[in-house]
């Protein structure tokens, strides 16, 4: 009896693994797809539906509230703050602007209030504070007296995130009549195989930046589409609308992105927003050789705060992705394929009966993103 082989199974059942070649097709265009893939940012899920723990390792800094109409007073000790969670008896609280120390004595959950002991040690409270807006402050620490019992533990559970995996699905197909017709370069369907190569990447990087996690059905079977990057960044967010942007501020705000995560992160940049750091960081950027970046062009920025290597992202575009940039901390940011259906080209997905060829290039994954404190936002430069 005969062996099968690869001459002899249905043609529709041979597939051609594209994981890792997908991203070297033209890597500016991708380059979230090709970096998280070569630098091994890839964990498959096993389930479309798939999770994440996020452990915050604590707050210290808030505020507290603006009173605009007579401003916080010196005699006020019930005081309105932005984040009363954070807080325990006991606790001492700095305001930096001020230089008083207070001493938190009670809190009011429900109504967002603490009360303090004002003046605290040789601190003394200032006559007016809060009228226009918030005052930040933050917990230094706590005292507490001889003999005391245990302080309240603050339960700082991590919390459990989701996202979906998404199928992408780019078709190629000539007449068989094309494919024998002697053509300048590439015979027809290598060329067309080459060309939706790409788009199937863009797709991908779309999704990973652009996409809403949501879930419906269609005929009955669930059809699932995965958040992207910018759904999950709500902190560390940038806006130049009403400020220019300039070096100094840019490396203040730098001192915020790198507070959490790693000492290197990822700057994918509008055309604009490279032409700004372009103009007054001449003498500190350099461009890293290709072969330590996988074909991606990525120019390094150090500062004081932080490595800053920054990528021209061609897909950020248009009235708003125009005028944005997203520093990414890497080793939170996960492409997550689910198990057995990283991209792949599906040779011969014609009818039997067609006088022609059909493939198609189909991924299904998902995105996860770790942390939104370890990355940033920069939006509306101008």
């Amino acid at each position: 009896m005969a062996t099968s082989s690869t001459g002899t199974i249905l043609s529709d059942r041979l597939v051609i693994d594209m994981s890792d070649r997908i991203a070297e097709l033209e890597p500016n265009k991708s380059p979230l797809i090709t970096l998280t893939k070569k630098m091994k940012k890839v964990e498959p899920a096993d389930n479309p539906e798939f999770h994440w723990m996020e452990q915050d390792p604590g707050n210290r800094w808030t505020a507290i509230a603006k009173k605009a109409s007579t401003g916080w007073v010196a005699a006020d000790t019930e005081l309105e703050v932005t984040n009363v969670e954070y807080f325990r008896i006991g606790d001492l609280v700095k305001v930096p602007s001020t230089g008083e120390v207070m001493l938190v004595s009670d809190i009011t959950a429900a109504s967002n209030k603490i009360t303090v002991a004002r003046a605290w040690g040789s601190t003394s409270a200032p006559a007016k504070m809060g009228d226009t807006a918030n005052v930040p402050i933050v917990i230094i620490g706590n005292a507490n007296a001889e003999g005391a019992k245990l302080r309240e533990i603050m339960l700082n559970e991590p919390v459990k995130k989701t996202n979906y995996t998404q199928i992408i699905r780019t078709p190629v197909g000539v007449t068989n009549t094309l494919q024998a017709t002697k053509t300048h370069g590439p015979r027809a369907m290598n060329w067309y195989r080459h060309l939706d190569g790409i788009n199937h990447a863009v797709d991908m990087e779309r999704t990973m930046w652009f996409g809403e996690k949501g879930k419906d059905t269609v005929s009955g079977k669930p059809r699932r589409t995965t958040g992207g990057i910018l759904e999950f960044l709500t902190a560390n967010v940038l806006d130049c609308s009403s400020v220019t942007l300039t070096e100094q501020s840019f490396s203040e705000w730098l001192g915020d992105v790198f507070r959490y995560g790693a000492s290197e992160k990822i700057l994918y940049a509008c055309s604009k927003l490279c032409t700004v750091i372009d103009m007054w960081a001449q003498a500190k950027i350099k461009t890293v050789p290709k072969e330590k970046t996988y074909g991606v062009a990525i120019k390094e920025y150090v500062s004081t705060h932080g490595t800053l290597f920054v990528v021209k992202h061609k897909l950020f575009e248009g009235a708003i992705y125009g005028s944005m940039g997203v520093i990414l901390d890497m080793d939170n940011v996960k492409y997550r394929p689910l198990k057995g259906r990283d991209t792949k080209l599906l040779t011969n997905r014609q009818d039997n009966d067609a006088d022609e060829q059909k493939d198609e290039y189909l991924t299904e994954f998902g995105v996860e993103v770790r942390l939104p404190k370890t990355h940033a936002v920069i939006k509306n430069v101008s």
